[in-house]
């Protein structure tokens, strides 16, 4: 059986559930087991999210015959380099998805030539001629493809770039808003289009807007770039670039496959996107607006069952002080999040040290929890419980910690809902945090026996 890995990080679920999608597909039923190692990004770096990024170091990467990374932010990217240099090491192929990294294939969308027929479309069709470009980091790979081909389109059309125009933030939606009023301040806020490298930006420029009471596309239109959910659902709807993700997914891992037999005559695949045209731009309304609007109000109701769910299941967690509780605890939360299987594989420090100290990755020997049993493993032979060998082939594996102690890892054959309304997420931060306050009752319980 060939072993792939996948290391990834979450910043929008529909992404990483779409590209595991292709992934699955190219796979299909070849004699194949999947590990997908994950940790969830978030706009603010503390120290509990960047301890998550520790579950990129639980594989050995021996048992492995390619891997996949398909990372959203430069600090992950940073963070599995040495790992990834081991497979190299190893003569085992790397593939990397959207985003660069030294000596991997890459498979990624084209950024340019979708960029590109955006800024065209705003120019031909709705005759545009002075534009403002707000684009993620300078150093961003895929922010700088975006920037070129706006530049480039522009010149092609004989229409100058104003450098006053042209601002470089951070992707997040404040950045929208913080870039509608810099320009104001210099009085160049007014523009026929504003050309945003991504919708998070461009929604927060659009509502920024509207508090001065320029409506979109009223007094200027308004493009993104990645086509999320909460831009399409938007009102006016933002016209954008969809990442065709399942496509991303499919031929990255192709070129993996081809790779691990040896077959590599190419270091770049490129995915062509497809434009969603949008209210944000002038065109017509397209979408329906009545089952939107059910839609919003059947996920608010989901999301809210959710979150009740979530809240309860901390309380029983939090209840346990021994971890013989706590495993038979976990039986019961696992049903009611409808999760089939679960398992806790948690280091002996976890049980011997003190809760104030660091505690850096992972032992080799580890014990295991699953189905109220413990057994003692070696995650450099084993990392999930032997009763599911042969039964699945997708495994997703994530981090169990605190600010500054890695406990050990949580590991589930994957089902494609995980990441609806954060379902994996939230039960992994709440294993995470339930555990955090049994290690002090443990370490309590200790030094009472002293």
């Amino acid at each position: 059986m060939k072993q792939i890995l996948m290391l990834t990080s979450t910043w929008d679920s529909e992404y990483s559930k779409e590209v595991i999608s292709g992934i699955l597909e190219r796979i299909g039923d070849d004699d194949t087991e999947l590990h997908i190692c994950n940790a969830y990004d978030n706009l603010m770096e503390t120290d509990f999210f960047r301890k998550g990024r520790e579950i990129y170091s639980l594989p050995v990467p021996e048992k492995y015959d390619g891997l996949i990374i398909a990372l959203s932010s430069l600090d992950s990217i940073k963070y599995v380099s040495e790992i990834s240099e081991k497979f190299r090491k190893y003569n085992k192929p790397v593939v990397s998805i959207d985003t660069r990294c030294d000596n991997a294939l890459f498979c990624g969308l084209d950024n340019y030539r979708s960029m590109y027929q955006i800024v065209e479309h705003m120019i031909t069709i709705h005759d545009c001629r002075i534009f403002n470009f707000l684009g993620g980091p300078e150093d961003n790979y895929e922010s700088n493809e975006r920037y070129r081909a706006f530049c480039d389109c522009l010149s092609e059309h004989g229409i100058n770039v104003s450098k006053r125009r042209v601002l470089h933030k951070r992707f997040w939606k404040t950045d929208g808003a913080a870039a509608y009023n810099e320009w104001k301040e210099q009085g160049v806020h007014m523009a026929d289009a504003i050309i945003c490298a991504n919708d998070y930006m461009a929604l927060g420029f659009v509502e920024e807007a509207m508090k001065d009471g320029i409506t979109i596309p009223d007094y200027m239109k308004v493009t993104g770039f990645d086509n999320i959910e909460e831009a399409q659902m938007y009102s006016p709807s933002i016209t954008s670039v969809n990442r065709n993700r399942k496509e991303l997914g499919y031929d990255a891992t192709d070129a993996l496959l081809l790779a691990m037999d040896g077959e590599r005559d190419y270091d770049t695949r490129f995915v062509q996107g497809y434009i969603s045209y949008n209210e944000s731009c002038g065109c017509e309304l397209t979408r329906d607006i009545r089952g939107d609007y059910n839609k919003l109000i059947e996920r608010g109701r989901k999301e809210t069952e959710a979150r009740l769910v979530h809240a309860y299941i901390k309380q029983i967690l939090f209840k346990c002080r021994t971890m013989d509780e706590y495993a038979q605890a976990m039986e019961e939360c696992k049903k009611m999040v409808k999760i089939d299987e679960v398992a806790i594989c948690l280091n002996h420090s976890f049980f011997e040290g003190d809760p104030d100290m660091d505690v850096v990755g992972f032992e080799d020997d580890m014990i295991l929890f699953s189905d109220g049993k413990k057994t003692e493993i070696n995650r450099n032979t084993d990392m999930y419980p032997s009763e599911w060998k042969g039964k699945d082939r997708v495994f997703l594996f994530g981090p169990l910690r605190s600010n500054n102690q890695t406990y050990g890892y949580t590991v589930m054959p994957y089902r494609d809902d995980f990441f609806t309304r954060l379902k994996h997420r939230s039960f992994v931060e709440s294993l995470s945090l339930s555990l955090e306050s049994l290690n002090q009752k443990l370490a309590i319980a200790r030094l009472k026996k002293e």
